[in-house]
């Protein structure tokens, strides 16, 4: 796949950047032909690199060029390349050097046989666009699969002009030479431990031998201890020309200090350097740093215990993808973000289907924060591929696997090991059909599960993000936010819903801001906007809204709801028997519409201030017990029903606990306005109270506790508040509020919305209506992703409910019942029939039907006949 030299870790020794860059855009075969390999061929002008572009249909593949003179150097000169979108090659004095496939991990070549006093450099870069999500086999995570970047999938391809779909491409990080001698270490393998209170490190380095002759020198391991002279240790060694040798070094480290997530104590770092000298002199010096920290699990099937250093550990997180554009991140960026997640009470962030540059996990490991991390896999791969296309993405899969963990392998920081986002064979993707029901992708990943627990056996893995965890997108994409309360997940490693960037916010840069805006914008879509989610379980479409303003106040403040409601849900059960919650996710990679609890222009949403609230160090979290939903958010309390609620105290602070007082008080703060024998009724109705109640509260190890159950008779209608406060050592530590509406007046049932046109021709011919002896017919015809069609209900006929009809299915053999579960394959055209004893009569008709699609769409969908379409003419 690769035949260039992995080089994770920059050498510490003299080095130069490379300038003066010019490219062209061109098919690597056509540039080959135009013998562009040695600099010929037009059109090439002035680039900066490093710099990501963007790749598109017709433009998929760019030349680089740039010139320099021999270093003056007498040893060996390495060419490193920190990252590159996606597929490379590279030539120098238009010899063929070799290929590197994959974005994140830096790579190089030995120039050193091929220098003339002047030098050519050239690079070719591909990155194929695959706008059939589930049949891609090129590996790029989020930046070609998912809804987290411009274009998302959720778009169906069904943008017009100028929006196109997009994939990264071309030199993203910087180009330089290294200069080193004959011995260059490739890698430093760092495996800190314990024996009793002293602290053991092994190391692992990979040595090459860059020079054709046999090579005998010296490595020597140098790691400074606080308060004494650095500990060293020296080894000689032997090398064949070419060839490579792993040296394994021990050392006790005397005294040495737990590393500790930042809300449990410090994060003492270490650092290792190792020498290589050959030929009497200093040939290749790298660093890198390592901590002392033990993980210990037990995760699989039904069953998650996580610990750090021996102590239970419920996880407060965030998804965090922190840019589309990876150039666009520096050292500045991930100090902000890991500073803005700690103040939000965030302890562990899920790297999302990415790598991300090195300069992230250093500064994760200085700040106590855990990372979970993602290979860059997400969703569905050579679904009907060729053998020779699985075996590509499989081979990559592996490849960038090895590399990865070889690459973060020393970041305490990172405590976790996820194989493949929300791959198709998840018992929750049942609605991808047939791509679920073949398990496609499930092989390979419990292959790369396997290869994590062999390559790196002190960290937990898991083959996938969605199986042992849970992504919960109730209250956006799989149901109603009421249902959150009836969940008893293991870990959840997704919530959350969309929101809208604040009116004032620079993140509206490149999106439709006009107002009125049509429900199914393109710009807004381009952006990230799923109409379908915000129309059934957000605050609704644009069109339901007088201002923009409004509506993103309404959505803020939705998004903030569900993620508090969610967060403090899931906390009730730590450890009993949840482990941890991250909010899906931290900040939107893009300017767009997304889930960021901070928008593109990293602008704090509402979200953000709900979710460090609700996850609080120590919590009195309020419970409602029986109540009904509001719509879009809120709790409706029916006055012959007694209010109910339980009162949980949740502790993650290891100075808290012991005793502690409970105070708490329910108040009708506004009356509905009842007249007449009502209002007589309602002066006489009790509409307050209150009470304390003693609770110990519980050590950071320990699960939540129920300090005391409400249930009160609450008839008085009105607007009501419970509040409560938590005192420990005559101290306040936390106080909460529910607010609730007591009414008989409960909200009416809400028509499913249309689906929006753009998603409604993608599954259905819109003016296939026909005549049939006995009733009518339609069809649908899936040109989205593969799905299953789960209900067709509410049929109107010209506004008239279709009544005493039989659902049935068009095949070859005739006509069949229409099953509960029918297969949407991508492109194949599906004849239902509304069976109802009679013909239609002539003329145009229209039917209405609510159907519903997991996952894409489910709302009403109307069908016409030729005469009555709507793109007739």
């Amino acid at each position: 796949m690769s035949d260039s030299l992995f080089m994770p870790l920059t050498q510490r020794v003299s080095a130069r950047e490379l300038t003066g860059w010019e490219a062209v855009w061109m098919p690597l075969g056509e540039g080959e032909a135009e013998r562009m390999t040695i600099g010929r061929g037009t059109g090439w002008k002035p680039i900066e690199v490093p710099r990501q572009l963007a790749g598109r249909e017709g433009r998929q593949s760019i030349w680089y060029r740039t010139e320099f003179p021999r270093p003056d150097h007498a040893g060996r000169v390495v060419l490193r390349i920190g990252g590159a979108f996606l597929a490379t090659n590279v030539w120098l004095n238009g010899r063929l050097l070799g290929s590197h496939y994959g974005y994140f991990a830096p790579f190089g070549f030995d120039l050193t046989p091929y220098l003339k006093p002047e030098n050519l450099l050239v690079i070719c870069c591909e990155a194929p666009v695959e706008p059939q999500p589930e049949k891609k086999r090129h590996i790029m995570g989020l930046f070609n699969d998912g809804d987290l970047k411009p274009y998302p999938a959720s778009a169906y391809s069904s943008l017009p002009e100028p929006h196109a779909i997009e994939v990264p491409l071309g030199l993203w990080q910087p180009v330089q030479l290294e200069y080193v001698g004959s011995i260059a270490i490739d890698w430093l393998r760092l495996k800190p431990t314990f024996e009793g209170t002293d602290g053991r490190l092994e190391v692992e380095a990979r040595l090459r031998n860059l020079d054709g002759r046999q090579m005998d020198g010296e490595v020597e391991l140098s790691v400074p201890s606080p308060g004494r002279e650095p500990l060293r240790l020296r080894r000689e060694v032997r090398l064949g020309g070419g060839m490579e040798q792993t040296v394994t070094m021990r050392l006790a480290l005397p005294g040495a200090k737990r590393w500790q997530p930042w809300r449990l104590g410090e994060q003492p770092l270490y650092h290792a350097e190792i020498v290589a000298r050959s030929e009497g002199g200093e040939s290749s010096r790298i660093d890198d740093v390592f901590a002392f920290r033990e993980l210990s699990w037990d995760i699989g099937p039904r069953r998650w215990s996580f610990a750090v250093n021996g102590r239970p550990i419920f996880l407060r997180g965030a998804c965090y993808v922190p840019a589309y554009r990876l150039d666009e991140l520096n050292a500045r960026t991930f100090a902000a973000d890991l500073a803005t997640a700690r103040k939000a009470n965030v302890d562990a962030l899920r790297v999302v289907a990415n790598v991300l540059p090195t300069d992230f996990y250093r500064q994760a490991d200085e700040a106590g924060m855990l990372v979970f991390q993602d290979l860059p896999l997400t969703g569905t791969y050579v679904y009907h591929g060729r053998t020779d296309e699985t075996r590509f993405f499989e081979t990559a899969a592996r490849e960038q696997q090895a590399q990865m963990v070889t690459l973060l392998h020393n970041h305490p920081s990172v405590v976790m090991w996820i194989a493949h986002d929300d791959p198709p064979w998840l018992a929750t993707n049942f609605d991808l059909g047939d791509v679920h029901a073949v398990r496609q992708n499930h092989s390979i990943d419990q292959d790369l599960k396997s290869n994590f627990e062999r390559l790196d056996p002190s960290r937990p893995s898991i083959a996938a993000s969605g199986d042992v965890d849970l992504h919960l997108g109730l209250g956006w994409s799989d149901g109603p936010w009421r249902d959150i309360a009836l969940v008893e997940p293991l870990m959840v490693t997704a919530f959350g819903a969309q929101s809208l960037p604040a009116a004032s916010s620079p993140a509206w840069d490149g999106i439709e801001k006009r107002w009125p805006v049509a429900d199914d914008e393109p710009a807004w879509r381009y952006a990230g906007f799923q109409p379908i989610n915000w129309a059934e379980r957000g605050v609704g479409l644009p069109s339901s809204h007088q201002a923009l303003e409004e509506y993103v106040a309404l959505s803020q403040s939705y998004q903030a709801d569900l993620i508090k409601y969610a967060a403090e849900h899931l906390r009730t059960r730590k450890f009993e028997s949840c482990w941890g919650a991250f909010a899906y996710h931290l900040v939107d990679p893009h300017k767009g519409i997304g889930f960021g609890l901070l928008d593109g222009a990293r602008v704090p949403k509402l979200a953000l201030e709900a979710l460090t609230e609700a996850f609080k160090a120590t919590r009195v979290i309020l419970e409602p017990l029986a109540f009904e939903p509001a719509r879009p958010f809120g709790f409706l309390q029916n006055p012959r029903v007694p209010f109910a609620a339980r009162l949980v105290i949740v502790n993650d602070d290891p100075v808290v606990m012991g005793r502690g007082t409970v105070r708490w008080s329910v108040t009708r703060e506004k009356a509905a306005g009842a007249r007449g024998l009502d209002r007589v009724r309602d002066a006489v109705q009790k509409k307050s109270y209150s009470g304390t109640v003693e609770v110990e509260v519980p050590t950071a190890f320990e699960p939540a506790v129920s300090a005391t159950t409400l249930s009160l008779p609450l008839a008085a209608e009105g607007e009501y508040r419970l509040e409560a406060a938590l005192t420990v050592s005559g101290q306040v530590i936390d106080r909460a509020e529910l607010a609730f509406n007591v009414t008989s007046t409960l909200p009416a049932i809400q028509p499913r919305p249309e689906i929006p046109h753009y998603l409604a021709e993608r599954l259905a011919d819109l003016g296939s209506l026909r005549p049939e002896a006995r009733g009518l017919s339609f069809a649908l015809e899936n040109r989205t992703r593969p799905a299953v069609l789960v209900g067709v209900t509410g049929l109107r006929l010209d506004g008239v409910i279709v009544t005493g009809h039989q659902m049935q299915l068009e095949t070859n053999a005739g006509l069949a019942p229409l099953p509960k579960r029918l297969d949407l394959p991508l492109g194949r055209r599906l004849v239902l029939h509304v069976v109802t004893g009679e013909p239609i009569g002539a003329g145009a008709h229209s039917l209405e039907a609510d159907i519903t699609v997991p996952g894409i769409a489910s709302g009403r969908l109307v069908i016409e006949n030729g005469s009555n379409s709507r793109g007739a003419g």
